[in-house]
């Protein structure tokens, strides 16, 4: 058994990632308000239709190698290793690359805008260095050494917003077109994945050979672990990348023409900075007993492990469901205040629901994967996916972009209805329906509250909007705070688990 003094190292190291972690999707979220606000929406949408890719080489090379790596290998100091699977992992990036790269013209044909072709070009770079750099991550991980992966994210994403805000510049200054621009940004992603492999290789981690001694790398263990941890953050991308090759011709047979397919598909496309918004507050919170419940399950403590799967399951919709209901009340605000002009306001808000379905299914995913029920996760993400391409297609063409966000959510309400059907087979849930109602309670609360707010404050200009948001949105969450304590919506237990949960708790005792 490890001492407290082994285990501080680690725990602050996994708080100095998950720090990192949150700078690097607050950055990713708020850079497309300038983007938007100056290429416009037409801007946006072809930045959007070439980002899902680029995003599955961030993804892989941030979280799902890394973790896969760690997982596989522990703390194995076999320096062979990880070289030998450097250099597969290389070969599989290289031949994604070429794939890209000869394939582009085509893949804009299906996208239906064949002047994505350069955007995609300068997508398929980032391919380049995806295994180089998530085998580093992976390794410095495994050796508890938090910091550095951590460093290397920030530097990655830095460089990235960096060149996107210059791409930005060269649409003002030298009259770029929007694809043009595009492309420059898209670029970033790869030049952004450079800078942070060179900052790991001059720490020279270990040495990188091409005839590695005969040691094992557990090959198909290594590539399932990688599937699994890219599954729960790839939802949402996977989703627009169904989008990007569906939307524009199922809006073109609606009637419109390419031009006010883009402007349409660039609105709906704001929606993306919304819900990664929302996903930074509730996935902080989603998988916070998710190690004590491994450790309950090992130890074969089965009263716990329902205890830490119902806690998890409580505080997970409690904040989902607050951070969706809360953008879809502030959403108009949000919506003129980021982006100028509010437009589809329903479409978006509809859009928002997505917040409450991918944290549900992140955290089934998490239940399902300690158990190693892997099955179920495949089937209801196939079945989901079908669903969403089919949707698209009915739902489009007759009501626009209300038909892409309606199936979003109808498809990731299949998605987490499958798992869920799965987890329940595996733990016990106790006292779901008196929280239920407790929670539909407190959601009434608190779109009171905003809507008073919004009501009472007048507001007059971006930044009038902008102070009217921040007071209406700390309101809210004051409201749902007092809520959660006074109605006992989460037991003493639960409350400690969360972060200030003590403090919560002393509250709780002092009202009672």
């Amino acid at each position: 058994m490890k001492s407290k003094s082994q285990e501080t190292p680690a725990f602050n190291g996994v708080i100095v990632l998950t720090i990192a972690l949150v700078i690097v999707k607050v950055l990713s979220a708020l850079y497309r308000v300038p983007y938007q606000n100056i290429l416009g929406d037409a801007g946006l949408y072809a930045y959007q239709q070439i980002y899902p890719i680029v995003a599955l080489g961030v993804i892989l090379s941030m979280n799902a190698i890394p973790s896969a790596v760690t997982q596989t290998f522990a703390s194995d100091t076999q320096h062979d290793r990880y070289s030998k699977l450097v250099v597969r992992l290389q070969l599989v990036g290289v031949c994604f690359f070429i794939i890209v790269l000869l394939a582009a013209k085509w893949i804009a044909m299906l996208m239906g805008d064949i002047q994505l072709t350069p955007m995609l070009r300068a997508a398929s770079f980032s391919f380049l260095l995806v295994g180089l750099l998530g085998v580093y991550r992976g390794y410095y991980q495994s050796q508890h050494a938090m910091n550095t992966p951590a460093i290397s994210q920030v530097i990655e994403q830095f460089v990235r917003v960096a060149i996107i805000m210059g791409a930005i510049i060269g649409f003002m200054s030298q009259h770029w077109t929007v694809y043009t621009a595009g492309t420059v940004a898209i670029t970033g992603s790869a030049i952004g994945f450079l800078a942070s492999t060179l900052f790991l290789m001059l720490r020279k981690p270990f040495k990188i050979t091409m005839y590695s001694k005969q040691t094992s790398i557990e090959g198909r263990k290594f590539l399932l672990a990688v599937v699994i941890f890219a599954v729960s953050q790839l939802i949402v991308i996977l989703w627009q990348v169904v989008d990007s090759f569906t939307v524009i011709h199922a809006l073109k047979f609606s009637g419109l023409d390419l031009h006010q397919a883009m402007a349409q598909k660039g609105v709906y496309d704001r929606g993306a900075s919304f819900i990664q918004m929302g996903l930074i507050v509730t996935t902080t919170f989603c998988f916070v007993l998710i190690p004590l419940l491994t450790e309950a399950i090992k130890s074969g403590e089965s009263h716990l492990a329902n205890h830490y799967a119902n806690t998890s399951l409580k505080i997970t919709v409690t904040f989902s469901v607050a951070a969706g209901i809360g953008l879809i009340n502030l959403l108009p605000v949000m919506n003129a205040v980021f982006f100028k002009h509010d437009s589809l306001t329903v479409t978006l808000s509809v859009y928002m629901l997505t917040v409450i379905c991918v944290s549900l299914i992140m955290l089934d995913i998490a239940l399902l994967q300690v158990r190693e029920r892997i099955r179920p996760i495949f089937i209801a993400l196939a079945i989901s996916i079908i669903a969403k391409t089919i949707l698209n297609v009915a739902l489009i063409p007759y009501i626009e972009m209300l038909g892409g966000s309606m199936s979003t959510v109808l498809s990731l309400v299949i998605f987490v209805t499958i798992l869920h059907v799965s987890v329940v087979k595996i733990y016990q849930f106790q006292d779901i329906a008196l929280f239920v109602a407790k929670l539909i309670g407190i959601m009434a609360l608190l779109t009171i509250a905003v809507q008073v707010m919004l009501f009472i404050i007048p507001a007059t200009g971006r930044l009038g909007g902008l102070i009217e948001l921040l007071i209406a949105a700390i309101v809210g969450v004051l409201v749902v705070v007092f809520a959660i304590v006074k109605l006992s919506l989460l037991k003493n237990d639960e409350l400690k688990h969360l972060p200030l949960g003590d403090k919560l708790y002393e509250l709780k005792k002092g009202r009672q």
